[in-house]
């Protein structure tokens, strides 16, 4: 992954409109609502505007599902079992709260 910064991450979570937190899924389905809306094949807006769109929409999404995928995860026993016994909102604040684009 390359070096990202996190005004780079955070600028790519509003061009597709994610306020705050999302998971990867999340991320997905947000691209391809965007995406449907902007693509010039569909979209009613100017062709030069559509097809700088959905070029944003692209790269935002890319930047975004590289940067969540490449977030270690351990996979050690006792990590995974103190993970799953906490609670998915709980878990996600411990590991990502303090981090300036998903705290």
């Amino acid at each position: 992954m390359a070096t990202v910064t996190a005004e780079e991450v955070r600028a790519a979570a509003e061009v597709l409109g994610i306020r705050s937190r999302a998971s990867l899924n999340e991320i997905r389905s947000r691209y391809h609502e965007r995406i449907k809306e902007w693509h010039p094949d569909v979209s009613r807006n100017d062709l030069a505007e559509s097809h700088e769109m959905t070029m944003r929409l692209k790269e935002a999404y890319d930047l975004l599902v590289d940067y969540c995928m490449n977030r270690p995860v351990s996979f050690r026993l006792e990590d995974l079992g103190r993970d799953l016994e906490r609670n998915p909102a709980d878990y996600w604040m411990d590991r990502f709260g303090d981090d300036p684009i998903w705290g």
